[in-house]
This record gives structure tokens, sequence and C-alpha cells, in this order.
């Protein structure tokens, strides 16, 4: 330590300084710690004191006979001090200059000073405790005293927080997390101008319009219904007309999916919202507008990140060609759809499946419940 401070670019002479205090410190704190409670008059003990048992000295043991050898024999600790300084440099570390004995040089007589002024402070200790602990009230008000106004600062910021954002409502949760994705997504359409608007209308048939009008009257319906059973049907309209679009875009698997999954959900929400009681207005009008513009807005965002993804074209071909080329060489299917959800994506339809699984427990657990109380 005494070496790197004398060698330092700047302030040498005041970072000796403060080494050599630091390094009395040291010593005087290592004395009243390692010889003062083995040393002077014995007080009264509730049992007699008696040495440590061989497992409780073994660990300790071992590490401070590692410490003497290395200290000894400084040769044997060189592989592993290149080890660090090569992890903290980023490069390999040049030759070590590891020794006992160095010779008689400035930081050795400066180690000779640490020692004599941590022996005389620990001499001294009884007499010097209290003019110490008066020198050192100023540094109350010190950098240790901003950290630890720092640190409770965090504290309330963190109390601030969890009180406003996670509150225990389900609602403020998910308006959370709406916020946030809004922002980030305008913030990235606006930084990097990504939006690619491209719109046509050629080709669409007259049955892809009444199925999207169908669909808007769907989600307009159980947003403003104050039915349950009536939004639970919309939802259900709405998948439905999922599946309609599956079928006419050629792909009947995940149409048939798409109708079993829509059906069960619609079948366990009506066993669960039956036995509820009906909507209420407990929101005011100023936050169900509120409610709306950030759906509204959600939904404007997505649709066009969805429109400017349509719209771009990634580098290389995808993972259209690899999944043409090895739906049936590796997988063993020619359905690529199936491929694709039971073995591309095996991970993925297992968790659809422990979802569907987990809700119907749920639902039957909640209906003995319900059953029980009754009965």
């Amino acid at each position: 330590m005494f070496e790197s401070a004398l060698g330092a670019t700047w302030l040498a002479p005041l970072l000796t300084a403060l080494s050599v205090i630091t390094a009395i410190g040291i010593v005087a704190a290592a004395a009243l710690v390692a010889i003062k409670p083995f040393y002077g008059t014995l007080k009264p003990t509730p049992k007699t004191p008696h040495e440590a048992p061989l497992s409780m000295r073994l660990g300790f043991s071992v590490l401070a006979s590692l410490g003497l050898l290395l200290g000894i024999l400084p040769g044997l600790a060189e592989p592993l001090l290149q080890a660090a300084v090569t992890a903290i440099a980023g490069a390999p570390a040049a030759e070590l200059d590891l020794a006992l004995w160095h010779g008689l040089n400035l930081p050795l007589l400066l180690s000779a000073l640490a020692l004599v002024g941590g022996g005389l402070l620990y001499r001294y200790w009884e007499r010097l405790r209290n003019p110490l602990a008066t020198a050192m009230h100023p540094l109350a008000y010190g950098p240790e005293r901003g950290y630890e106004r720092m640190m409770d600062g965090l504290v309330w910021l963190a109390r601030g927080q969890t009180r406003v954002l996670q509150n225990g409502y389900m609602t403020n949760y998910i308006l959370t997390i709406l916020v946030t994705i809004i922002a980030l997504l305008a913030y990235a359409f606006w930084s990097e101008d990504a939006f690619v608007y491209s719109l046509s209308f050629e080709g669409v048939h007259f049955y892809e319009v009444v199925i999207s009008l169908l669909m808007l009257v769907a989600v307009v319906y159980a947003s403003a219904t104050h039915l349950r059973l009536g939004a639970v049907a919309a939802i259900g309209v709405l998948g439905f007309a999922m599946a309609m679009i599956y079928v006419f875009f050629s792909a009947p698997d995940l149409a048939i999916t798409q109708v079993l999954i829509e059906t069960l959900t619609v079948i366990l929400l009506v066993l669960v919202l039956f036995r509820l009681p009906g909507f209420q207005d407990l929101s005011s009008p100023l936050v169900r507008l509120r409610d709306a513009t950030v759906a509204g807005a959600f939904g404007v965002l997505v649709t066009m990140m969805v429109l400017t993804v349509n719209q771009s074209s990634l580098p290389g071909e995808g993972i259209t060609a690899y999944l043409v080329e090895n739906s049936y060489t590796v997988a063993h299917g020619r359905n690529i759809v199936n491929v694709i959800l039971v073995d591309f994506r095996a991970l993925d339809t297992l968790g659809e499946i422990f979802v569907l699984a987990l809700a119907a427990i749920g639902v039957n657990a909640m209906i003995r419940f319900r059953w029980e109380t009754q009965k």
C-alpha cells in the first residue's frame, strides 16, 4: 500500500500521509480485537471457558496457515495474484515483484512507523478513546452521513412507489403496464422515425369486412354492457370470429384449436360469472375516460407496430425457409403448422396447456367451495 501511494502520479505526499494514518488505525484496531481479549484482568463468566472443538477451529486454522505460508513464501501466491491482476486489468499481467525482503527502503520504514504508532495507540487506548471520539465527531457530517441520508431517501422512494404501484389493485397494475408500454413504443417511433405506413385494400373480400365489423361490435358491446353473461358472449363472438379468419386464410388446424379453446373459455367464464352479481358503476366518468384513453392509445400504437413490422424486411431469408425444409426431415410432419406447435414451439404449447389446466383447477375449486359453503 505504501509503495503504491509513493508511486502515485499526483498527490503522492497526501496519499502517503493518509495511508500511514490508516495503517496506524488498522494496527490499533487489530490489536484491540486480537490481543486485548486475551490479556488483562479476568472477568467472571456464567460458565467456565474452554477450548473450542477441532470442528470449529479447522476453518480459520487452515486460512491462517495458508496466509502465513504465502507470506513467508510469496512465490507460491504469484499465480493467484497474476490471475487476479489479469482479471482486473483486462490484459495479461506482467511479472510480479514478490519477495519477503526488499531491503531497507521507505515503504519498510513507513511500515515500522505504522506498527509503532498503532502499538502506542493501543497502549494508551483508555486515555485516548474519549479525545479521539470528540475529534471524530465532525466526521458524522462527512461522506458517511451523506451516504446514510442517501439510503434513507432510497427507502423513502421505495415505500412511495410501492404505495402507488403495488397497492393490491389489479386495475392499477394493468394500467401501469400499459402506460409503460405506450411510453416505450411512442418514444421508439418518435426517436427512430420508424413508423412505416402503407395500407392497401386491394384484394380485401366482403366477408373479411363483415368479420372485422363483427369483431368491432363485439368489443364495443363487451366494454359497454352491464351484463356479465352478455360480456362473456361478446368475448366468445370475438374468439369465434378469429377462428373464421383462420379458416379463410387456410389454417384449419389453428381454427379448430381456437374454437376448442374459445368454447372451453366461455363455458368456464359462464360457470364462474353466473354466480357473481352484476356489474356496477363504481368508477367515476373521469376514471372511465382515462381508461378508455389508455386503451385507445395502446391499440393505436400496437396497430402502428403491426403495420411497421408488416412493411419492414429483415436481412436474410428469416425462418420460413428453415421451417419448410426441416418440418418433414427433422420433425417428421407434413403439416408445417402442426410441426411448429408441437415440435418447434413445444414448450410454448406446453405452457398454454398448463395455463388451461390451472384455470380449470381454479374454477373447480371455486365451484366446490361455493357448494360446500351452501351445504
